[in-house]
């Protein structure tokens, strides 16, 4: 279902891309953006890791010049779907006693890739902008990102296909750094979770660092 809702962002972002080059003076706005990125889990217990697995962030906003310069600031809304593929177990516990650290992720022997988690955001994404004017333009942005979690599911395929929903240990709000840095079309896309995913209480830590690539659209 997130595929097929992308692909039906993509080629509207084209389009858009495509009558707004041909409509009076050109500028390069960049007004549209996709992510596609794999995340692991940082600051977290050592017994806890993580694999690659591909999410992806769509953006629109509007791109404000300063003046006739190359710089500019960005405001926008997007849509983020994480996928982590992990060792954790999430299964709730009967009760929950004892420190932060006692009360802490447990970890479950299974291939990584049948114990996952997946998340949905609404993002108020903002950035600082170099960019040349060009039709292959030079990019290097920095700024930042405010995420409202819709919707939680994790997902443990051992056989029984045991899911949870409504993870009441994880934070509703995430939010952190971004950088992307590139040439044309394709650009390199960074970004690092200044809060932990997990509420305190139930274990410290364990922010999400993502890298990927981004596309952008006028």
């Amino acid at each position: 279902m997130e595929i097929k809702g992308l692909k039906i962002i993509v080629i509207l972002a084209l389009v858009l891309n495509f009558e707004h080059a041909h409509a009076g003076d050109y500028y390069k706005s960049d007004r549209i953006l996709f992510d596609f990125y794999t995340s692991q889990w940082v600051n977290k217990p050592a017994v806890i890791s993580t694999e690659p697995s591909l999410s992806f962030t769509c953006s629109w906003g509007r791109d404000i010049q300063y003046k006739k310069t190359n710089f500019s600031w960005f405001y926008g809304l997007g849509y983020d779907f994480t996928k982590i593929n992990h060792n954790a177990n999430l299964k709730p516990r009967s009760t929950f006693q004892g420190s932060p650290r006692e009360v802490g992720l447990r970890v479950i022997r299974v291939p990584y890739k049948i114990n996952r988690l997946t998340s949905q955001y609404i993002e108020c994404p903002i950035e600082l902008r170099y960019r040349t004017q060009t039709k292959q333009p030079f990019r290097f942005y920095v700024g930042g990102k405010v995420g409202l979690m819709t919707n939680a599911r994790y997902q443990l395929q051992n056989g029984e296909n045991y899911q949870r929903k409504n993870i009441s240990e994880l934070q509703k709000f995430k939010y952190g750094m971004t950088l992307r840095v590139g040439y044309g079309l394709f650009n390199v896309f960074a970004y690092y979770g200044l809060n932990g995913l997990i509420h305190p209480e139930n274990q410290r830590g364990v922010n999400q660092l993502s890298f990927g690539i981004s596309l952008i659209a006028n």
